[in-house]
């Protein structure tokens, strides 16, 4: 067996690259249509060069040797069905890219089933998945085709894809791997000759050609790549053996093979070496060569090899380590980054973003997911738990499977839950919102996950917060009429006597999926309730149910006309004082197509003993051609205790009445006389104050106000975003707080800078 590959521009003058392979192939036969594959004597060698004829001209490979002891390592044990199906039982530990190679030979030595006609098309088994193959039968020798040809278009086959190598995260034109391999002509070409009276193969040719078009030249020369391989029978030997034992089932289409090593350490720090001497030598005409071979270097690398190697590059220049593994864009490199934050002394912020982008990054894989949790569990924060929430669900949703790594979050989340969240409120807060948001999944990997949360449903001695965020951690996970468990422990909570806020949340889980059973109890309990909040919301969300114009609520309409048999709903109550829902639908018809509707929908839930709502919420949903409603946004906030924060903002001596007033004086003289007069007489303040030292009163109202917010009962409150149903993380108030002291110290310093300025250039002068 022989195969070449060449890289290269043909018809010009020829620069290649490739390698040549050759191995003595055993081809065993313990039974009909199995096999067993056995390579020996393999080499590999190199291109070098190309001779005064245009041929190759070839070197041993300094890696042969291992190839050899690679590829003679296992046999291969293969069966075929039908002459096209193709079935591999490779040893488990045989390496990819041996077995690759491997395929190559079997998907050579396939010939077609003789048929009767001289030229027929047929589907075949190759190393691109299934492809239509046109067979001719060119000579015959009584009934047994003697030479056989094959032509493929490769582009055809349901497994030619083009592969994605890895590029930098943050490059501006990325992702043409698809749109460029359009632009590739892809042909395969095989002749067999048969031996007619033992009917095996005696030789087999097959050439294959990928061009590229848009710089080709009759498409025939240009840039390209060729593979030719050859196989040419020596010998016939007997034997005995009749064993076939085969293990875990492959097929014949290649796979990608894991192209990185684990000795290339010391060749990637030499190089970052030699950029750290460039950059102190000046030489910058180097250093754009000498950075991408070393971006190249560390995209082939283990995670083993690459751990250990950080510290030691960091050492060496952390500015052209940061650097390239920001541009590196593996798997192993984004896991090199955050052992960076963990092991170096950063700030907290920093850390987060970082962290928080990668979980972003689309693809994710395992290894990912694994070292964001890592960070988690290093640095619990919104950042690392939002963003290990979003890789989970995106990778669950592109593969459907549970990974090891994806049961180690689970495991970790319902470890900070303990047995009834009982522990630090934050932290079980933060855990039960990182829970819901990658519900489905979780409740895939444990489902004995709902059984915590119904405990931490229950605890009244945790706070409402959390007993709140256990029922919305449900939002996402399955609660059909089949579970029972889960519908009976939310309407408990709904039919009991807690807060409103408490029943209203487990209400609005029930009702995204309700049982008729469960329509019935709702509305038994909205006839009776005593607690004004609650019938008010519920009355109105009914209500807004029945009057919707929303697509694919036919079906909750009717079962609630079916469970209210005529009655009316209660009419809500005052929406100044009382909890609300608001619903806005438009429903579209096209002739053609499904209905399109779009919905707006707010909540408004009132605190009884506030005159300020203790929980807002706005959502829009979009359901368009059949595909299903989709929450494009929704922004939610609660909280509470907000009335000294507005009595301190709006109040008789608030901030903003007295800023006005000083901000009156400021624009006096500096508009119209009309128009300040109008202004002084509708805010009803003398025009004789005076314009000095307003900003600085203005200044003093702002640290004012901020010390009186300090020093007055602290409210709580959290706001949230979700796009697209993916929740992006949450707001609290101090955060607010922190912002306005870090607006303070900007304003001062900007209030600085003009004494500044004259004070240098008062030196300078006098200089």
């Amino acid at each position: 067996y022989e195969a070449e590959t060449s890289n290269g521009i043909t018809g010009t003058a020829d620069s290649r690259s490739g390698s040549k392979i050759t191995c003595k192939v055993e081809l065993e036969v313990p039974q009909l249509c199995h096999f067993i594959l056995r390579t020996m004597h393999c080499s590999l060698r190199e291109t070098f060069g190309v001779d005064a004829e245009g041929r190759s001209m070839l070197k041993k490979s300094k890696n042969s040797e291992d190839f050899a002891n690679a590829m003679s390592k296992h046999e291969l044990k293969f069966s075929i069905q039908d002459g096209t199906k193709v079935k591999l039982y490779p040893e488990k530990d045989e390496p990819l890219n041996v077995l690759n190679l491997k395929r190559g030979i079997i998907s050579a030595l396939l010939v077609p089933t003789e048929t009767v006609e001289n030229v027929k098309t047929i589907s075949m088994d190759t190393v691109y998945g299934k492809c239509d193959t046109e067979v001719e039968f060119k000579s015959r020798k009584g009934n047994v085709a003697e030479d056989i040809s094959i032509n493929r278009n490769l582009k055809a086959c349901d497994n030619f894809s083009p592969i994605r190598d890895y590029v930098s995260p943050i490059a501006v034109v990325k992702g043409l791997n698809i749109p460029l391999s359009t632009l590739l002509s892809s042909t395969q070409f095989c002749h067999y000759n048969i031996d007619a009276k033992k009917r095996h193969i005696r030789d087999v040719v097959c050439s294959e050609k990928h061009l590229f078009l848009p710089s080709s030249y009759k498409n025939r020369y240009g840039m390209m790549t060729e593979v030719n391989q050859t196989l040419k029978l020596e010998d016939t030997p007997k034997i005995n053996n009749r064993n076939f034992d085969g293990g875990t089932t492959k097929g014949l289409a290649l796979e990608v093979a894991d192209d990185k090593f684990s000795r290339q350490g010391d060749a990637v720090l030499k190089i970052l070496q030699e950029l750290q001497k460039l950059a102190a030598s000046q030489q910058n005409q180097q250093r754009a060569r000498l950075f991408y071979k070393f971006v190249s270097g560390l995209r082939s690398l283990h995670n083993t090899t690459l751990g250990s190697l950080v510290p030691k590059m960091m050492e060496t220049s952390s500015s052209f380590t940061v650097q390239a593994l920001t541009q590196c864009g593996t798997p192993e490199c984004y896991s090199a980054i955050l052992q960076i934050l963990r092991t170096g002394n950063m700030n907290p912020l920093v850390v987060d973003l970082v962290t928080y982008t990668l979980a972003l990054l689309p693809s994710p894989t395992p290894e990912r997911i694994q070292e964001i949790l890592n960070m988690a569990q290093y640095q619990p924060s919104r950042a690392s738990f939002y963003g290990l929430s979003h890789s989970v669900t995106k990778f669950y949703n592109e593969k459907m499977i549970v990974t090891e790594e994806i049961m180690n979050v689970a495991d970790f989340m319902m470890s900070l839950l303990g047995t009834d969240c009982s522990g630090d409120a934050e932290l079980t807060y933060l855990t039960l919102r990182a829970i819901g948001n990658m519900g489905a999944v979780m409740e895939k990997a444990k489902p004995n996950l709902k059984s915590s949360l119904k405990t931490c449903i229950r605890n009244e001695a945790a706070s409402l917060s959390v007993q709140k965020a256990a029922i919305q951690a449900f939002r996402k996970m399955t609660i059909t009429e089949e579970v029972n468990w889960d519908r009976s422990a939310l309407l408990k909570v709904f039919q009991g006597d807690a807060l409103a806020d408490k029943r209203l949340a487990a209400y609005l889980i029930l009702m995204k999926n309700p049982s008729p059973s469960d329509l019935t109890k709702i509305l038994r309990v909205l006839t009776k309730e005593k607690n004004e909040q609650v019938k008010s919301f519920v009355a109105s969300h009914i209500a807004n149910i029945l009057d919707s114009e929303e697509v694919g609520i036919e079906d909750l309409k009717s079962q609630l006309e079916e469970a209210l048999k005529g009655n009316e709903v209660p009419t809500a109550k005052d929406f100044r004082k009382f909890s609300q829902n608001y619903q806005v639908s438009k429903r579209i018809s096209v002739p053609g197509v499904d209905p399109i509707s779009a919905k707006v929908e707010g909540n408004v839930i009132f605190d009884p003993n506030s005159y300020v709502p203790k929980e807002t919420m706005l959502k829009t949903t979009l359901d368009i051609y059949g595909f299903g409603p989709s929450d494009i946004f929704e922004l939610g906030l609660d909280g509470k205790g907000f009335e000294p924060t507005l009595e301190a903002l709006f109040g008789e001596k608030g901030f903003f009445p007295d800023t006005a007033s000083k901000a009156l004086y400021w624009v006096d003289g500096r508009v119209p006389e009309q128009v300040s007069k109008a202004l002084f007489d509708y805010f009803g303040y003398s025009q004789d104050g005076k314009q000095d030292q307003v900003m600085k009163g203005i200044m003093l109202n702002l640290e004012k106000l901020l010390k009186e917010l300090s020093n007055k009962e602290a409210p709580e409150g959290r706001a949230y975003l979700r796009i697209l149903g993916e929740e992006l993380g949450y707001l609290k108030l101090n955060d607010f707080k922190l912002l306005g002291s870090m607006l303070l110290r900007s304003i001062k310093t900007l209030q600085s800078i003009p004494e500044m300025v004259c004070f240098w250039c008062t030196n300078i002068l006098s200089s």
